[in-house]
């Protein structure tokens, strides 16, 4: 397993590491690998987001080529809004 040297970390990022882990009931090494495995899928949470957007767009664009000219439909649902 390959390991990681971290130097120069700031005293009070140090401290809050460690008052976490003591919390959390961690070893600081387990704190930090926790920490690298969260930052790990919140990318490949934005990842697999951004290629859904893609798609949605892609999708969205051959709507607006098959049926052009289509009416906003922000008026009508304000208008049955306003009418409650």
């Amino acid at each position: 397993m390959p390991n990681v040297t971290v130097r120069r970390i700031p005293k009070d990022v140090y401290a809050g590491l460690k008052r976490d882990a003591k919390r959390r009931r961690r070893s600081l090494n387990a704190e930090i690998l926790a920490l690298f495995a969260d930052k790990a899928e919140m990318a490949r949470r934005r990842a697999r987001a951004a290629k859904a957007m893609a798609a949605i767009d892609r999708i969205r664009e051959e709507i607006a080529r098959k049926y052009p000219n289509q009416p906003d439909s922000a008026g009508l649902i304000r208008e049955d809004r306003d009418s409650r």
